[in-house]
């Protein structure tokens, strides 16, 4: 399995959008940024624009904006946008049915490939956001701002547990973020 350029560049395109919060940029422009020439940039740009992806604003001072979220616009929405169904290999197309060994359904290679093509390909695919391309590779210890999650009840017995033995039985008020 190969991804085709176009879906790349695709997510490149998005990627970049997303850095540049909802900001315009001419078609020219966003091209040459990613690098690309501006009618291979248009191609790919209508197809994100009529699946969906983008917002395009005619002008002078028009431009390209993404239409969606980036946490909402996982990196296999846009290779089914682009690509179309991904089948790594023919006998798993339901439709045509190319499959040679019959029936199917007993075949341990289709179901290894079926296991292959789903759990280790599109399942990450589907779980990695273009929001989460722009800081995938950064050091965790490199980022300046913390990570905060709320806490659970579980998390609060476990701190009152803690805290209760301190305060000699009295209940203190905890606001700590974990």
């Amino acid at each position: 399995m190969q991804i085709q350029i176009s879906t790349d560049y695709a997510i490149r395109i998005l990627q970049y959008l997303h850095e540049n919060k909802g900001e315009l940029h001419s078609a020219t422009y966003i091209a040459e940024v990613i690098g690309i020439t501006y009618p291979f940039f248009i191609k790919i740009a209508s197809t994100l624009k009529k699946k969906g992806f983008l917002h395009s604003v005619r002008g002078r001072n028009g431009g390209y904006r993404l239409s969606r979220f980036a946490h909402e616009v996982s990196v296999y929405d846009v290779f089914l946008a682009i690509e179309g169904e991904l089948q790594i290999n023919p006998c798993l197309n339901e439709a045509s049915d190319p499959c040679t060994n019959r029936p199917k359904e007993h075949c341990k290679f289709h179901s290894f490939l079926s296991h292959l093509q789903d759990n280790l390909i599109i399942a990450p695919m589907s779980e990695m956001r273009i929001s989460d391309l722009v800081h995938a590779g950064e050091d965790k210890a490199e980022q300046k701002r913390p990570q905060y999650r709320e806490a659970t009840d579980e998390d609060l017995l476990r701190l009152r547990r803690h805290f209760l033995p301190l305060t000699g039985g009295v209940a203190v008020r905890c606001t700590a973020r974990l």
